[in-house]
């Protein structure tokens, strides 16, 4: 009789773990937590970017703000910001120091995700949008350390104004088969557990796991508005290296130094839907 009843305690206690162990790995699954890395200065609807992310389903926010002391206070309220407030106003050549910038803290904030609890990094500026299902990360192989997704590229109906939200279209560019005015290579990803994760230059992550694209794409809302465009390219004007900078968009832009005229036919060339 004894043997009978630790007979049947044992086959309960080996049902139960079998029970556990299945509703654990579902639940991982579904409470992964994707968490944003960004770099800004004097972005353009912020509350817009942060509500657009927060409804894709991302977690946590790391935000390294330049320069931009109107925003500390804002941020440092929002619950699932992590701020680092940093002075950029000595770097010289900003269009490669901020490469470096972006490179440095995407480290930097893998070390801290480890201890957040978060699963996956994503590394976006604040003018681009994650769109699609956020799932489909929760949900990448174990084998899979890194991945990416390409960039679409917003085009305007007309030129912006301060008055016109950031994140608004006309249509949208898929630069893996049309012409894109900036980088056509996408933004990546990171599993925070993948052994020797670490950035890989300021649009990727690399791993000893595999690599993959994903479904999940990032639209690009360059120069958003007009005003920020002719301040971006008139502070670039004066201390960017051309020879470093592949794009001509950007070159063009510099080349105006910072005359109106110049840079209004430019906009209309490259950031109008025709």
């Amino acid at each position: 009789m004894d043997i009978l009843i630790i007979s049947l305690i044992l086959l309960i206690i080996i049902i139960l773990s079998k029970k556990n162990k299945s509703t654990f790995g579902s639940n991982e699954e579904v409470t992964s937590k994707v968490a944003l890395i960004t770099l800004i200065y004097k972005p353009k609807n912020i509350e817009s970017w942060l509500n657009l992310h927060r409804s894709f389903g991302i977690s946590h926010f790391y935000i390294r703000l330049e320069n931009t002391p109107e925003l500390i206070s804002y941020l440092e309220s929002q619950p699932d910001v992590t701020l680092m407030v940093a002075d950029a106003s000595n770097d010289k050549n900003h269009y490669s120091s901020l490469q470096d910038r972006q490179t440095d803290t995407m480290n930097k904030v893998i070390e801290m995700c480890k201890n957040n609890d978060i699963s996956f990094l994503i590394h976006v500026d604040c003018d681009e949008v994650l769109s699609g299902d956020i799932n489909e990360i929760k949900n990448l192989p174990k084998n899979v350390g890194t991945f990416w997704m390409q960039n679409y590229e917003a085009m305007y109906a007309h030129i912006p104004t301060e008055s016109d939200n950031c994140f608004e279209a006309k249509e949208y560019r898929d630069c893996s088969k049309e012409y894109c005015a900036s980088y056509i290579n996408g933004k990546g990803g990171c599993r925070i557990s993948a052994l020797g994760v670490s950035s890989h230059g300021p649009h990727r992550f690399k791993s000893n796991l595999d690599e993959i694209q994903i479904g999940v794409i990032v639209k690009h809302y360059e120069s958003c508005d007009f005003n920020q465009y002719i301040k971006k390219y008139t502070r670039l004007s004066k201390d960017v290296n051309l020879d470093s900078i592949p794009f001509e968009y950007y070159r063009e832009s510099i080349k105006a130094n910072g005359s109106v005229d110049k840079l209004k036919i430019i906009y209309k060339q490259y950031r109008v839907a025709s």
